[in-house]
């Protein structure tokens, strides 16, 4: 092999590795890395067959001059929204381009700047803890092509240019100076200014987002909605529970409330006020009443601005300047997290609510939009004379006994889903028999309204505390009953509420994964001033710890020898206690 040869195969594989993580970032879309891919693969093998015919200096010129329209076109569409995105589509032609027209020896360094470029590029726009696989992987490349270019070099500087190259053995070298790099690298990452987040943003399609339904908890709320969630397996919060609280299999989360049926959808309640921190504890309260246990949650950002509390929250530690409180007691904040938010909700010993009583004639939850003459009687047949919580008990047994569950309905509501729902399918998901009672109810004059949030809990194998999924997502009903004021009803049967994951080594293994992101997040990504303070504040104290142990030692041995005087005088003996 020639040297020109493996010059060309080296900076083919190079190029071939250095932006593959960047679709994965929305950072390049997937369609230009496939041209790419597919120009340097046939690079790859022209070089590999020794074929000597590439593109001449003039051919590079007219490529570059037919790129031009292309690149203003580029930067007119993206440029303002996203700079580095058309950068790298020239950066990727150039590196292309180059591979094909190689004829000089610095033509090798300008394609390898072009290389290196987009490898900070992947490297400054992701977020995920396998890009350390990824920068092991172009470290041991750029070792190994570096180390074996300068051993070209020198041969040719000898007079050895076309004959085949004897083979170094680089495994050793490549393994150390990797090591070295990290060890190198990890005190550096410690103790040098942080930058949140990644370095460049990458703006694509989905901005990063995830892409799977999510708890969006939004404005409107379809009949179809969380239906859709209960197939995505993503962490929504992190949980871990101290003191008195409810069981983790049946923990209740309220997010987001509903009053106004439109037909098809759901209205969210309006604002009822802004909470503000209050007395010496500097909480947000929602009740009164003594603490029983505390909930301690990691909320993963859900593109909504809702706060999932426990239903039994007294009040809330959360490091946010005001939170929001809607007519049914839930919480929001005033923008959506784009990281993840930590809180602590300080629970009471039973469910609890921040909702006002219901109004006179008008209120919201007395609304009788989508109650038909046919759903006012079923209503009076199912709920029967008595009070109002007997009524609304026998309304809910109904829903639980008679209904069965499923999600093939997902996406066919008609013009009158509920009524279709109540009288001929008589299956549907959480939000058909949450909805349904909510209208039932309101016909026998019951305050009632939807609410969405979570349900259950999975326990984590490699972490404190529990987790609740997206496909936890859930919606019930709260009405309200005089001398207990606004109460829980689940009218969705048990097989359709969502259930925790049976242990599992499938199971283990994700949640593995899980807690190595979790970790990433923490330690790498959300590492910041005050980490570093932190990490500064316990590396003293070893220092003071191991200075105690050896030289603190060390002066009490001395100070332990007794002196001539001392060893004269008598010992006296110690008093007896009374």
């Amino acid at each position: 092999m020639t040297f020109a040869r493996e010059k060309r195969l080296l900076l083919g594989l190079a190029a071939f590795l250095a932006p593959l993580p960047l679709p994965l970032n929305d950072a390049l879309e997937w369609p230009v890395l496939g041209v790419y891919l597919i120009a340097i693969g046939a690079f790859l093998r022209r070089a590999h067959l020794g074929s000597e015919r590439w593109l001449s200096n003039r051919a590079l010129n007219l490529l570059g001059l037919a790129y031009l329209p292309v690149l203003v076109i580029d930067f007119a569409a993206t440029g303002a929204i996203q700079l580095v995105r058309p950068i790298l589509h020239l950066t990727l032609f150039g590196i292309a381009a180059k591979l094909w027209s190689l004829a000089r020896e610095r033509d090798k360094w300008q394609t390898w700047i072009g290389v290196f470029f987009v490898f900070l590029a992947a490297m400054a726009t992701s977020v995920h803890p396998a890009v350390m696989l990824y920068l092991v992987a172009f470290l041991a490349l750029t070792v190994g092509l570096l180390a074996r270019f300068v051993y070209l070099h020198v041969l040719s500087s000898f007079g050895h240019r076309e004959a085949e190259a004897p083979t170094l053995p680089l495994g050793r070298f490549v393994a150390a100076t990797i090591a070295a790099t990290l060890l190198v690298a990890a005190p550096l990452f410690a103790i040098l200014p942080r930058v949140r987040g990644p370095y460049l943003l990458a703006g694509g399609p989905s901005g990063g987002a995830p892409r799977n339904p999510t708890a969006g908890f939004s404005d409107e709320m379809s009949l179809d909605l969380i239906g859709r969630i209960r197939g995505n397996p993503e962490i929504a919060l992190r949980v871990e529970l101290a003191g008195r609280h409810p069981a983790p299999g049946t923990l209740r989360l309220k997010a987001a409330t509903y009053e106004v049926w439109e037909g098809r959808r759901w209205r969210r309640s309006d604002v009822q006020g802004t909470l503000r921190r209050r007395g010496l504890e500097d909480v947000f309260r929602l009740g009164a009443g003594p603490v029983a246990g505390n909930a301690r949650i990691r909320l993963e950002p859900l593109r909504a601005s809702s706060l999932p509390i426990p239903v039994e929250t007294l009040a809330v530690d959360a490091e946010v300047p005001a939170i929001r409180l809607d007519e049914g007691g839930a919480l929001f904040l005033s923008g959506i997290p784009a990281e993840p938010l930590e809180y602590t909700a300080r629970l009471g010993a039973a469910p609890q609510s921040a909702a006002a009583e219901p109004g006179a004639e008008g209120d919201r939850s007395l609304d009788l939009g989508g109650v038909s003459e046919r759903i006012r009687g079923l209503a009076a047949e199912w709920a029967g004379e008595g009070s109002v919580a007997e009524r609304a008990s026998r309304i809910e047994r109904h829903l639980l006994t008679d209904y069965g569950y499923t999600l093939d309905f997902i996406g066919r509501g008609g013009e009158a889903p509920l009524e279709h729902f109540l009288f001929e399918a008589k299956r549907g998901h959480c939000e058909y028999f949450a909805s349904a009672m909510v209208l039932l109810l309101r016909a026998q004059g019951i305050p009632a309204r939807l609410v969405t949030g979570f349900y259950g809990a999975e326990q984590s194998y490699w972490e404190d505390g529990w987790i609740i999924r997206q496909s936890n997502a859930h919606a019930w009903v709260e009405a309200y009953v005089p001398g207990s004021g606004w109460t829980t009803f689940d009218p969705t049967p048990p097989d359709g509420r969502p259930l925790g994951a049976e242990r599992s080594v499938w199971l283990s293994m994700r949640q593995a994964y899980e807690s190595l992101v979790l970790q990433w997040d923490r330690y790498v990504l959300s590492y910041d001033f005050y980490d570093q303070v932190g990490f500064a504040t316990e590396l003293r104290r070893l220092w003071e710890r191991l200075s105690h142990a050896w030289f603190g030692g060390r002066d009490t041995t001395r100070r332990a020898a007794p002196s001539p005087a001392s060893s004269e005088e008598p010992e006296t003996a110690a008093e007896p206690r009374a």
